[in-house]
């Protein structure tokens, strides 16, 4: 059996038809990809994104919901039953909380608030979040005035060494890179290491290959990734893009979302909101260039978020406007998809996190 923690928008229940959306849900899908069962485990506004701990004990969540502060939040996970005890939450400056995820040695927790465009470190106590202790403002503006009229800090990923957080910024095209002391949790500016995007693309989420040579970014705005080179002196060298979408899907209203790469750096997955699918790529050893060779349909609308299980067996993804979530087993030789269940959940799914 497997077992996932998915995160609903609680403050967008707009339809009679779909069951209400209370918060935090564990799912049991079954080793033939099938929904054995799904369950409330915790009620809360609006958690938009997750990071579990290396030792799975602590389930850490953020909030985003309109007109409202942020939350961050800090479950304790009950190892016979994946229930969630919520042992600590704390008040973020500012909302949109859109991103969470912690230092390579899990001593500080790291936000992104898209709404005001900053970065905040919180340092770790015995799961405990305490008071922020730094925050970085990000300014500016893009071509694409209805999405890039300021700055929009979107997600953090750390280096593969460790030295740096890479925060992508929707609204200004940019990778601002920093580095956080391992002390104190405050974050500093390294501009020489920053990386202008190609104009309006907006960047969103980013992944590094298992070797650490090569970065690969999901561009909102435009649908492509970036393929970009990583060198821990110098930064990013931009070393190609390619298109997310299928060649028959050719309306221009899509807007990738997440992006996930094989553990063997083989294939790479993004979801497309509004051709609706998984578009999934074959990576190639040589210079880390991509090659689409499948698109599978998400059987919904709006596909913001998915996960691949940790053995990569299966693949599961959540469908915003459609509420339902459908379930992938992957081809261990070509990473294509093949749909094993497609069932409703509570209303406005986004985010989902394997336990």
């Amino acid at each position: 059996m497997y077992h996932f923690y998915l995160g609903c928008y609680t403050h967008q229940n707009t339809s009679k038809d779909a069951e209400e959306a209370k918060g935090i849900y564990l799912l049991t899908v079954s080793d033939e990809g099938k929904l054995v069962e799904k369950k409330l485990v915790h009620e809360q506004l609006s958690p938009s994104y997750f990071y579990l701990t290396k030792d799975k004990k602590v389930l850490y969540a953020v909030t985003e919901a309109p007109n409202v502060k942020g939350d961050i939040c800090a479950y304790q996970i009950d190892p016979a039953d994946y229930g969630l005890k919520l042992t600590s939450r704390r008040q973020a400056a500012g909302g949109g909380l859109c991103h969470v995820t912690m230092d390579p040695e899990e001593k500080f927790l790291l936000v992104t608030c898209y709404d005001e465009a900053t970065i905040q470190s919180y340092p770790i106590e015995n799961s405990t979040i305490t008071p922020m202790f730094s925050l970085r403002h990000h300014m500016g503006q893009g071509p694409v005035l209805e999405r890039q009229e300021a700055a929009h800090a979107h997600s953090i990923t750390f280096t593969p060494e460790g030295a740096y957080l890479v925060v992508c910024d929707l609204g200004t095209d940019m990778l601002n890179v920093y580095t956080i002391n391992p002390v104190s949790g405050k974050i500093h500016r390294v501009t020489p290491l920053n990386f202008k995007c190609p104009a309006g693309c907006g960047p969103r989420h980013m992944v590094f290959s298992p070797d650490g040579k090569m970065a690969y970014v999901a561009c909102e705005l435009s649908s492509e990734i970036l393929i970009l080179r990583y060198h821990a002196r110098t930064g990013f060298e931009l070393a190609g893009k390619v298109s997310t979408r299928s060649p028959e899907f050719s309306s221009n209203h899509n807007y990738p979302a997440a992006i996930r790469i094989s553990k063997d750096g083989r294939h790479l997955y993004l979801s497309n909101r509004g051709e609706d699918t998984i578009a999934v790529f074959r990576i190639y050893p040589e210079d880390g260039s991509l090659a689409l060779v499948g698109s599978a349909s998400t059987r919904g609308w709006y596909p913001r978020d998915f996960v691949l299980s940790e053995d990569e067996r299966l693949l599961l993804a959540a469908n915003q406007l459609s509420d339902n979530l459908s379930i992938f087993k992957i081809d261990q030789s070509s990473g294509m998809l093949t749909l094993t269940d497609e069932v409703s959940v509570p209303q406005k799914p986004i985010a989902l996190m394997e336990i």
